[in-house]
């Protein structure tokens, strides 16, 4: 399913209901950098020290912003932020009840809902911290490990290794070098292994990640699209020649350690890429080189790339939009993102205050639009929420069961990796990328979770909405939408809504009916859209 089919479906998101119808104070802050203007000195803002929250980061953003595209566009509604930025952040829709909580917020309900969520400042503290770095660590394995890559292995140890680091909020530099530095197959999460195990697999990988640079095509010839030389391939994948390479076929590479590799009777020496010699520091060992010059602050593709996909999980295109090949990209293309990454590098490479500061910005809160055809032009699109995204937000939404002990919860059934992985199937390149087909669309209108939750006697959201004597009808429908699509229905859905019940002249098929209406909500493109 292409792009202009997914914002199609969007705007006829409630067309399934009528389906089953008819069968620190951050303003002062952002006042002080406004009054910059978008010249350079607005460019030159040096953030404090002290902003541990993203706030001055986030009037950054604002100004930089404006440099570049002019005004940000309207604001998105706050149900829409919600929605959003929950997804974004813990990976699941927000409950009834954090949705109530979140309007009692206040003016500032958005700022402080992101620092609930990032930095644990609520009542859900532990829930919020424990989420943020699984779903931090789940977008992060599906950049290391990239959907149809022949991994050798389950991807578990490797995210269970970034959750690990985001929990803690470990530098990214240090978390992307420990991935550099790796000794044994099994390090980091066995990362070394899951791609393989072959010195120019690892290098490859590293390369397209970190620097957001595809040199693969120059393992076997020079590039024939860009400068790339096969020197410079192997010359990354000699830094990895004392690890052993499990490739059977007599033509592959043989790693003779020291930083050197054999490739089809060639022995090439480790060498950074953009750099011509060899690299000889006999006072560190070749990986250990290589960390230090990749991940550092002065090393400006690592710090763009990283502020670049962070932009594209969040924003759902990258402020380059091609993020792998950002060698490809103009000086003019890169100027945003250079400056950006050095304002991430001064924070430290500090991820939360990075999340956080993005969330808080102007052009995350912005309207999703229609794209433009314009590379200078800001874009927000819609974006595909991720297998697993579907079924957290399914569980929460229905109030699915969740205790290990317990036969019918589907986290630990099996249930939910039959759908993650049947949905994972058609799973795209991009946030923005919607691919689903025929078994995915089965899978949520007649899959055993959808099933359930549309019977009266099992549905544990149906009871509560149906059997609660404080709703009456408007209420019911109006509950049903917050828990599952994070907003209000329209006076138009109210209206048809209303039509529909009223033809229910039988009690039981009344009850029946708040049934149907779930299956349409759950079953609406919108349900499975970020927008």
């Amino acid at each position: 399913m292409g792009k202009s089919t997914v914002r199609a479906l969007a705007l006829i998101a409630s067309a399934s209901v009528a389906f089953i119808v008819a069968g620190p104070d951050r303003n002062v802050r952002a006042q002080a950098v406004d009054a910059l203007g978008s010249g350079d000195d607005a460019k030159a803002v040096i953030l404090s020290e002290t902003d541990s929250r993203g706030d001055d980061l986030a009037s950054w953003i604002d100004v930089r912003g404006r440099t570049a595209w002019g005004d940000p566009p309207e604001k998105c509604d706050d149900l829409t932020f919600a929605r959003r930025v929950y997804l974004d952040l813990v990976g699941r829709v927000p409950s009834v009840a954090e949705i109530r909580d979140y309007r009692e917020l206040g003016d500032r309900r958005r700022e402080m809902l992101v620092d609930e969520l990032v930095f644990g400042e609520g009542p859900r503290r532990e829930t919020y911290l424990r989420l943020l770095a699984i779903n931090l660590a789940r977008q992060w394995r599906q950049v290391l490990v990239p959907p149809g890559t022949a991994a050798t292995g389950p991807v578990g140890n490797l995210e269970v290794w970034l959750r690990d680091a985001f929990s803690s909020n470990r530098p990214y530099d240090e978390i992307m070098a420990d991935l550099v530095r790796v000794q044994s197959a099994a390090d980091a999460g066995g990362y070394y292994q899951l791609l393989g195990a072959t010195p120019e697999n690892y290098a490859g990988n590293l390369s397209r990640v970190m620097l957001g640079v595809r040199i693969d095509c120059a393992q076997c010839h020079d590039h024939p699209f860009t400068d790339w030389k096969q020197e410079d391939f192997w010359g990354l994948a000699a830094f990895y020649g004392d690890l052993q390479n499990f490739n059977q076929n007599p033509d592959a590479s043989r790693g003779v350690g020291g930083g050197k590799i054999v490739y089809e009777g060639d022995t090439y020496s480790a060498k950074f890429l953009w750099q011509s010699e060899a690299i000889d520091d006999p006072g560190r060992t070749p990986k250990v080189r290589l960390a230090r010059w990749l991940t550092a602050a002065e090393n400006p593709n690592f710090s763009a790339t990283a502020v670049n996909r962070f932009w594209q999980m969040l924003v759902g295109r990258g402020l380059y939009a091609d993020v792998e090949n950002l060698d490809l990209a103009t000086e003019q293309e890169r100027s945003f993102l250079d400056d950006f990454g050095k304002q991430f590098a001064a924070d430290g490479f500090d991820v939360h205050k990075l999340v956080a500061g993005i969330c808080k910005s102007s052009w995350y809160a912005a309207k999703t639009m229609e794209p433009s055809q314009s590379v200078d032009a800001f874009q927000r699109e819609l974006k595909v929420i991720s297998p697993e995204q579907v079924f957290d937000s399914l569980e929460q939404s229905l109030h699915l069961p969740i205790s290990r002990i317990d036969p019918n919860a589907p986290r630990w059934t099996g249930t939910r990796d039959q759908m993650v992985n049947r949905l994972g199937e058609a799973i795209g390149e991009s946030p923005e990328d919607y691919a689903s087909g025929i078994p995915q669309a089965l899978m949520m209108m007649n899959g055993r979770i959808t099933s359930e939750a549309i019977d009266l006697e099992r549905s544990r959201l149906l009871r509560a909405v149906i059997d609660s004597p404080f709703f009456d009808e408007p209420k019911r429908i109006e509950t049903l939408y917050l828990a599952v699509l994070t907003r209000q229905p329209t006076a138009e859905e109210k209206e048809t809504l209303a039509e529909y019940l009223d033809k229910k002249t039988n009690p039981e098929s009344r009850r029946k009916a708040f049934g149907e209406i779930l299956w349409a909500l759950l079953n609406s493109p919108e349900f499975v859209l970020c927008r």
